[in-house]
């Protein structure tokens, strides 16, 4: 997004969480994913098509400010200095085109959502945003490693645990809570996360979705939100490229997983006890998961 429509896009966010005509349905929305937390949603049966439906409801909430909003994506992939604040383009810059920065001494001081200017939605009342930033998120190329899996059920564990669990907590502080849908960047976050599936998407369709009812949908099916280009209400959605991610992708594309694999890059951080803990992974799952990061990590670190 460009500074301007970085500006317009936080302005939105900030009418629908404090505006009286809106705050209500904000605060119920954010509200309803910490009470679902620790049940189905983060599960493998209802994570990816529950979360869909969430970032619909959302967006929906929000273009009742400004008709022309559209949920937006942060590819942590892509940054070599993911907590980057200096530039007025970075996503933590503190100014007023940005989500500001890190937590000092946990809130956060600086840029619009910054303590005493913003609060922070809990189902025990608004309280300061925190961060705590840590560690550096996987790369293009394990993202890419994801994307191609073989197997729906290898893909679905490695994009929800070593993916989505894990850049909540390196983002620490609210992110890593049962009240992470409170922060502004979780819908980045999670518009990335749902982009990943849909690029799956666009190579396979060989897993169908089971009749289920969604967490607090009021009976939507997940198999009515598995087709981006068909969404309830008549929506569609398409996610748009940055001409980096699709100069670095096509460099990708093409690579088996052994050859990915073996692309000299720097190594990220590995799997955090937070993550796991705070999404109830398994002993299992935790267990597959540690080893899908071994190949998910370069064996080459450049």
């Amino acid at each position: 997004m460009s500074k301007e429509e970085r500006r317009r896009y936080i302005s939105t966010i900030k009418t629908a969480s404090t505006d009286q005509r809106f705050r209500g349905d904000y605060e119920n929305l954010i509200n309803m994913h910490q009470r679902l937390f620790s049940g189905p949603i983060h599960q493998p049966q209802q994570f990816l098509p529950w979360h869909r439906w969430y970032i619909l409801q959302y967006e929906n909430l929000l273009r009742r400010v400004d008709c022309k909003f559209t949920v937006a994506f942060w590819d942590w992939s892509l940054d070599a200095d993911p907590w980057g604040a200096s530039n007025e383009l970075e996503l933590w810059h503190s100014g007023d085109s940005g989500f500001g920065g890190n937590g000092a001494g946990g809130c956060v001081r600086d840029g619009p959502f910054r303590q005493g200017v913003w609060s922070a939605v809990s189902l025990n009342g608004r309280k300061c945003l925190t961060r705590q930033f840590r560690g550096t998120p996987p790369d293009s190329a394990a993202v890419q490693e994801v994307i191609i899996q073989n197997s729906f059920e290898t893909f679905e564990s490695e994009l929800r645990i070593n993916l989505h669990d894990q850049v909540h907590c390196l983002i620490g502080g609210t992110m890593c809570t049962t009240e992470s849908a409170s922060p502004p960047e979780f819908f980045l976050h999670h518009g990335f996360i749902d982009k990943i599936w849909n690029d799956r998407q666009k190579r396979t369709r060989n897993h169908a979705w089971q009749q289920v009812s969604l967490m607090g949908s009021g009976g939507v099916q997940a198999t009515a939100v598995t087709d981006l280009s068909q969404q309830p209400g008549g929506v569609r959605v398409e996610y748009e490229a940055s001409s980096r991610e699709t100069r670095i992708m096509g460099r990708l594309q093409g690579k088996s997983i052994a050859q990915l694999h073996e692309t000299k890059r720097k190594p990220f951080t590995n799997l955090l006890g937070a993550s796991l803990r705070l999404f109830h992974v398994s002993t299992e799952e935790a267990k597959k998961a540690k080893e899908n990061e071994k190949i998910l990590q370069p064996v080459n670190a450049g």
